[in-house]
Formats: C-alpha cells, structure tokens, sequence
C-alpha cells in the first residue's frame, strides 16, 4: 500500500531551479500494464508499449514536439531526474521522475508545454489546477505539492499513485465478458457478476464523497467523468477523484463563466450543454449520475453518431432521452436505477441537491441488501460463501 503525504502548503517556484514534494511508488500485485492519472494527463501505459494519449485530449503537435525534443528519460531536470513518461493530456506531459532537494523522493511531475503556456488562458487554467489541487487536498483528493517553472516550462508536483481509470475498468470488464483476454489491472475488470455490482456501487459512493469534499470547499468540478475518477490498485474500493483544471472557485465565478460550455459533452448536464445559467453543482450531480449509469451497466446512456462536430454533438445530447438502465441491465436493482434517474434528471431541481445525498443512497442500498445480512472484509473470502460474506465492503 502507497503512503500519502500529508497535506501542506503549496510552495510556489519560479526560474531554473525548482522542487516539490512525495509519493512513494510500490509495485502493482495485480500487472504491470497499469495506468497513471494525475491531473488533466492521464494515459494507458504497457510497460511494453509506447506511451499512448488519451483521444479526445490530444496535445497540438507543435506543443508536443517541443516536450519531446527537451524531456527525455535520465536527463536532470532542475532538481528532478526523469525516469519514465507516463501519460499526456492536452496541457502536457505527466513523468515519473525522482527529486533530489529538497528531499529525495519519487514525485509525479505535470510539465506544461511552453508553446501553451504562452496562451494567457491556458497558464491561468495550469494555475488553477495547482492551486486547486494544493487547497482541496484529502483522503480521495490529489494534492498539488508544489507549482514552478524550469527553464520555460511550467510544472506541478504531486503524489505518484499507481492505479487506472474507472473509464479503463469500464471498457476492460466489457472485453473480458465477451471472452477476450485483457489485463487485470484492478479486480473489478473480472470480478464475478454477483460481487461486481455491489463494489461498483461502493466505489461510486467514495467517489460521490470526493466530489462532496470538493463542493465543501466551494469549487464545481465540471468535468466528473470514469476518465476523472482513479481507482487505487491497491485498495479494491479506494477512489482519487481527478482534474480539477476546468473547475470552478464559485464564490468568484460570473454568469458569463457559469455558461462557458467547458467540460465533456457525453457527461454534461442539458442546461449546461445549451450554455444556459446553471447551479454548477447540480451540473456536477448529474455528471455523476452518467458515470454511475455507465458504471452499473456498462453502457452509456445515449447513442452518439462518432466524428459529430462538438456543436452539434451538444446539441444532439441537449435534447436526449437516456436510456433506461435495466433494459440495458434487466437485472439491474430498481432502487438503483432510481438513484440513476433521479441524479440525470433534465429538470435540475428534480435531481439529488448534494453528492453527499448521492453517497448516502448508495450506502443504504448496501446496508439494506448486502451488509445486514453479515459480511467479511478479508481480501479473498472464501469460495462458495453467500454475497454477502463475500463482498469486500
């Protein structure tokens, strides 16, 4: 099991020399095709294969090259030594890389791309995310240690977690149903059907609770999605909730950036979509409500033609009527559907009012159908005994 550093202040450098802080990095007992996320850049990595960027999060070639041509693995930079790319989103590149002063450490380091860091926006979204990642740090929340620059290139500095993506669990346990080989980079991708649904529902409930730790502190996360929450490779239900770069500090925000469109559309609430005023965090609640749909059933609520331009895609999934969950899933529990539905409701006000309201559902339906009937918690539990003893919640 990997150990968190503890919360502190986040130190803020400029110029050529510039360190930051620690994670330790433990192998992973299930592979070791595993995938890092840390902020906005998150990636699929074989340990045998090239790094590979997230679609849809491409980062401009221009931008690319110039990390490319300057970051490579063993090269001292500043105060780190680079070890291994693992990931690149669409602000830069995520490395592996070990930090020699202040203290000697293994770090997860977020370089920006020069080229985009001449964009005001751009920097001032990077910022954001730092400044963001070093306040709202906790128990399912990465903490931004430290933001600097080297050399031109802005960079932030944060635990190195070893683990994957919902969005990776999602479509991996989708292939393994059919019969394909993949990589059992979390147990869930093949867990049997009658212990998957109620650890799915616990992870969803941990991951509503980060997303109300962030609401606590008054910021809307505005891009909750499977690619944004991380599941612990070590702790079957253990949740990160990630990327806080196109949230929103709401005590400051205007009317105007409260309809910016900034997110992703498959998960975007309607009134969000249509660029109409709305209550960020019932925007969030619904997002949620998407993800946990996807999650419990393994499909997603709405069909989508692929290479739609973005404006009309939004206008498309403005107007959509999801799917229900147990045509999808006939199995699927009604009290869960339920809370599916309630979460995605076009009418804002319809839906759950906090994250935490959503986390309390969840944990009542496993106290109802899967707690009280008894349990263990042992990591393998004996073969053949009831769901109930079974389930590691």
């Amino acid at each position: 099991m990997f150990a968190v550093t503890q919360p502190r202040s986040l130190t803020m450098r400029g110029g050529q020399h510039n360190p930051p802080l620690k994670e330790p990095d433990p192998s992973s007992r299930f592979s070791t095709d595993v995938t890092f996320v840390v902020g906005t850049a998150a990636t699929h990595l074989s340990a045998k294969s090239p790094v590979q960027p997230i679609p849809g999060s491409d980062l401009p070639s221009s931008a690319a090259a110039v990390l490319e041509s300057v970051l490579q693995p063993g090269i001292r930079f500043g105060p780190f030594r680079l070890i291994r790319r693992l990931g690149r989103g669409a602000q830069g590149d995520v490395w592996k890389a070990r930090q020699y002063e202040p203290y000697l450490d293994i770090v997860a380091l977020k370089v920006m791309s020069p080229v985009l860091a001449r964009q005001p926006h751009r920097l001032a979204q990077f910022r954001r995310e730092a400044e963001r990642g070093a306040r709202l740090g906790g128990p399912s929340l990465l903490q931004v240690f430290e933001l600097g620059e080297i050399d031109g290139f802005p960079y932030m500095t944060m635990p190195l977690v070893e683990g994957t993506t919902l969005q990776q669990v999602i479509k991996r346990r989708q292939r393994y149903l059919k019969g394909e080989a993949v990589n059992l980079v979390h147990r869930l991708i093949a867990m049997d059907e009658d212990l998957y649904l109620p650890v799915a529902v616990r992870v969803m409930s941990n991951a509503a609770r980060a997303l109300g730790l962030v609401h606590a502190c008054h910021v809307a996360h505005r891009d909750v999605k499977p690619a944004n929450i991380l599941l612990d490779g070590q702790q079957t239900c253990g949740v990160y909730l990630c990327d806080l770069g196109l949230g929103r500090d709401l005590e400051i925000a205007t009317s105007e950036q409260m309809r910016d469109g900034a997110g992703t559309p498959m998960y975007m609430a309607p009134e969000r979509l249509l660029k109409a005023p709305a209550n960020e965090i019932l925007c969030d609640l619904y997002s949620l409500g998407v993800t946990l749909f996807e999650t419990l059933t393994l499909c997603r609520p709405f069909d989508t033609p692929g290479e739609l331009p973005l404006a009309c895609l939004s206008a498309k999934l403005a107007t959509a009527v999801p799917k229900q969950p147990r045509k999808l899933k006939p199995d699927l529990p009604v009290d869960l559907e339920a809370i599916i539905l309630k979460a995605m409701s076009r009418n804002p006000q319809n839906r759950h009012q906090s994250a935490q309201e959503i986390a309390g559902e969840l944990d009542q339906f496993l106290e109802r159908r899967y707690i009280r009937p008894g349990r263990i918690t042992a990591d393998h539990p004996k073969a053949g005994a009831p769901v109930a003893a079974r389930c590691p919640l």
